[in-house]
């Protein structure tokens, strides 16, 4: 559409602009280092293999014998090999250019709150997005590309344009140039939308088969056929071996050095707070995919795209920001719409603890504290019993004390006083997102004390009872 409305040129000028540029095979550097990113895990897994093979081979768990109990041990072996390497190990970034959950994430934190404050048609209340302005920045920077590179982002950018160009090497059908017929005039670039060259030796892994060419060429000099001449084709993407090496390379080295910043493992951030049902952070950031699908359907405005709160490698995935909204407590919309497995789906039973997960407790997303030098009752000597109130969980996470205080004027004050539970604090925010003192909330909530992971449990009691890790569910 874009393409369509800032386009002013004729004839000639379309033919130009369609032809194969050197700057297409981008897209496949970008796909070497994302896949180098996430596959990073083989080399440990081919160092851990031949011990863990022996290991199984030696030892009691399998049953088999003879040539049977080799193979049963190379395969227990690489399984196992491949399990404890994948920990800690990779890295999934392909959803940062994923044309799906790019449009997605888009359209869910910049454009459709953008039109429904025009419009008022979208949602019920309007909606607000943590720099979702950078998204959509992003996102029509693409659009707009399209008035100068027909097509931009699917011939330069896209990764899995890329993938899909890689394998079209094994298709069966293709379309092809009878250079009989073939007058040299160029007319079959005019609508050529993937610039594959049609006019002479067609590249396959550019071809979108749009059939354009064929409805453009006025002496029916292309065809589309089973299994045409490979003499009239050029099979692969035209990729430099060295520049290849270079793009797999840093895929390599960025994973390491950003996991060795901090913000995993020891340095957490306190904001990182992921939606009930994560599972623990390593796991989570191999396999979202940052579609924020989960963002787009929470209905309080709670989830947000993080920028660098949890390092460069969750950029834009699903955090808890309690000052935009809260968890709802009969909801898991964000655990069912999730593609991936980085939120699990869960019933309304398991997040609260009840019925056959009683013996688990709830699901914990964080912990809320007190700043008592913001605090009304404790810092100003006013009445204030709004986060208790608000508390949803039964006994209530938040409690009060009443404490008599001589008033700065010699009387005397009774005051209710707060004071969070731990062991009944669920980490919801709603506390957090009601409290009356807006700019910095008096009580707020950190990632501390999550049941995701249990190296992050605030109380030893959590951790020596029947909390579940969920690592690598």
């Amino acid at each position: 559409l874009f393409g369509w409305i800032g386009n002013r040129r004729n004839t000639k000028q379309m033919i130009e602009v369609n032809r194969y540029s050197k700057i297409y095979a981008i897209k496949y550097y970008i796909l070497d280092a994302m896949l180098a990113m996430a596959a990073l895990w083989i080399i440990p897994t081919a160092i851990n293999t031949p011990g863990q093979v022996w290991e199984a081979y030696t030892g009691n768990d399998l049953k088999s014998t003879g040539i049977s109990r080799v193979f049963a041990s190379v395969g227990t072996g690489i399984s196992r090999a491949a399990e404890e390497s994948k920990i800690g190990n990779s890295t999934l970034q392909i959803g940062l250019l994923d044309p799906i959950a790019l449009t997605v994430r888009s359209m869910t934190t910049s454009v459709l709150p953008t039109v429904h404050m025009a419009s008022e048609s979208i949602y019920t209340e309007p909606r607000e997005y943590w720099l979702g302005w950078i998204v959509g920045l992003i996102f029509f920077g693409f659009l707009l590309a399209n008035w100068w590179i027909p097509r931009f982002f699917c011939r330069a950018v896209c990764p899995l344009g890329a993938l899909l160009g890689l394998f079209s090497r094994f298709s069966l059908w293709r379309i092809d140039r009878d250079p009989v017929r073939c007058t040299d005039c160029d007319l079959c670039l005019k609508s050529c939308e993937g610039a594959s060259d049609p006019h002479k030796d067609l590249r396959k892994s550019e071809c979108f088969v749009c059939l354009n060419c064929i409805e453009d060429c006025p002496h029916d000099a292309l065809s589309f056929r089973f299994l045409p001449r490979k003499a009239s084709q050029i099979t692969y993407p035209e990729v430099g071996r060295r520049q290849l090496m270079m793009a797999g390379l840093f895929g390599l080295l960025f994973f390491p050095m950003t996991r060795r910043s901090g913000g995993v493992k020891k340095n957490f951030s306190k904001f990182v707070i992921r939606p009930p049902g994560s599972v623990a952070e390593d796991e989570f950031l191999r396999r979202c995919i940052k579609c924020d699908q989960c963002i787009r359907v929470c209905p309080t405005n709670v989830l947000q795209p993080a920028m660098f709160e949890a390092g460069l490698e969750g950029l834009w995935t699903p955090i808890m920001i309690s000052k935009m909204g809260w968890c709802e407590l009969n909801c898991t919309l964000c655990s069912q719409v999730c593609p991936t497995g980085a939120i699990r789906e869960i019933s309304i039973a398991e997040k609260l603890g009840t019925g056959p997960f009683e013996a688990k407790g709830p699901v914990k997303t964080g912990t809320a504290f007190y700043n008592q030098g913001r605090c009304l009752p404790w810092a100003m000597d006013t009445s204030c019993v709004v986060c208790e109130e608000v508390c949803p969980v039964s006994p209530k996470a938040i409690f009060t004390r009443n404490v008599e205080v001589t008033s700065r004027y010699g009387g005397t004050l009774e005051l209710k006083r707060p004071y969070i539970d731990p062991e009944r604090c669920i980490g919801c925010g709603i506390c957090e997102h009601e409290c009356p003192v807006k700019d910095d909330p008096a009580v707020y909530v950190t990632a501390i004390g999550e049941s995701r992971d249990k190296s992050r449990s605030l109380l030893l009691s959590l951790v020596e009872g029947e909390a579940q890790d969920w690592v690598s569910i």
